[in-house]
């Protein structure tokens, strides 16, 4: 068994709950009502991109991707 990282960005809405997305993988996104609920769906995603990737014997993505803030004044 292999062990893949990879990075998600996780919100919490307005409305409650939380929304998760992985960038690697584009469309791979999920909501919860709770934040572990949230990222155990997002793991599930996530193993299912990499599952079609894999089966389709397509490279997978890296996971290049740098996350950092801004600051901006208004």
């Amino acid at each position: 068994m292999k062990l893949y990282n990879y990075k998600v960005v996780v919100e919490e809405c307005e409305e409650g709950g939380f929304y998760a997305e992985c960038p690697a993988f584009p469309g791979c996104h999920v909501e919860g009502e709770t934040y572990e609920e949230t990222m155990k769906e997002m793991k599930e995603a996530v193993r299912a991109f990499i599952d079609d990737n894999l089966a389709r014997n397509q490279e997978l993505p890296s996971d290049n991707f740098l996350v950092t803030s801004v600051q901006i004044s208004v």
